[in-house]
């Protein structure tokens, strides 16, 4: 699992997160849960990538737990089982990407 924490002082910026993956050679699309939501155990046949543009997550990966803020990015390794909560305060915003681990 890879963390990129964001800068404290550099403001949130959805066009430039977008910029950077598609710099990155990937697309992604902008997701939004609801207060509270929770996804159960499981796992993706790709290396998952979540960017935290308002709210916050906590995933859950081999027994321990993580929580990602505004500006936080995530790389999470295909076939790794995880969870993941929402915050209970405020809804959550994220790009979603994924990285094809296909040889």
């Amino acid at each position: 699992m890879k963390i990129r924490r964001w800068e404290q002082d550099k403001e949130i910026n959805l066009s430039e997160m977008k910029n950077q993956l598609e710099n990155e050679g990937l697309s992604s699309f902008l997701w939004q849960d609801d207060i509270g939501t929770f996804y159960p155990a499981h796992t993706h046949s790709y290396t998952e990538v979540r960017w935290i543009v308002s709210g916050s997550i906590t995933f859950g990966v081999n027994g321990e737990e993580v929580t990602l803020y505004s500006g936080d990015r995530l790389e999470l390794p295909a076939n790794t089982s995880h969870y993941a909560k929402m915050s209970d305060e405020t809804s959550t915003s994220y790009l979603c990407a994924s990285i094809n681990d296909f040889s």
